[in-house]
């Protein structure tokens, strides 16, 4: 199988950290693995032109070229991402406008999806929030919305850290592969 995950964080920390665990179990279960870090990557904000209703591409020019068909040659997508404000970062929230090409021409049908989000909250709706608008816009692009997984962490690397929290990791990324 091949999984990729994109990671909505715009600094290395407990997202990063939950979603490279994830990888690494999966890929020692022999799947092939791919990490995007979108604070790497030069994004545009989606204009609203909608031409790609017509032409099933985005007219913009940018990194999202190169994240396009590693979308499409993937079978399980996993959107991680802080929870900010009771949603996603806005730089996710960014990357999943700028997959409007994919509701257009439905490329991502019947793919898988899961969300893996970290807040600060002890409240857990406040964090399930986030995955609630990563299975919307799942659902929109057609997408199979398998699950999700959530952490509470208030310090960076606070994740890491805790014994606890990996143990959850690494059985959520071990039913993945079932």
């Amino acid at each position: 199988m091949k999984i990729i995950a994109i990671c909505g964080s715009p600094r290395k920390g407990n997202t990063e950290f939950i979603l490279k665990r994830i990888l690494t179990k999966l890929e020692e279960q022999g799947h092939q693995v791919r990490l995007i870090l979108l604070r790497e990557k030069k994004i545009k904000f989606c204009d609203g032109c909608l031409s790609c209703n017509e032409t099933g591409k985005c007219k913009l020019r940018d990194d999202m070229q190169t994240i396009y068909p590693r979308l499409e040659e993937s079978d399980l997508i996993i959107f991680g991402s802080p929870n900010y404000f009771s949603n996603v970062s806005g730089m996710m929230k960014n990357f999943f406008d700028r997959l409007l090409p994919f509701y257009y021409g439905k490329k991502l049908k019947d793919k898988k999806a899961v969300a893996a989000v970290v807040g600060a909250s002890d409240k857990v709706e406040t964090i399930k929030r986030s995955t609630d608008y990563i299975k919307t816009a799942a659902d929109l692009l057609k997408i199979s919305f398998i699950g999700d997984f959530y952490l509470m962490a208030r310090e960076n690397n606070e994740v890491e850290n805790n014994p606890d929290s990996i143990k959850k990791i690494d059985e959520f990324a071990e039913n993945l592969a079932e």
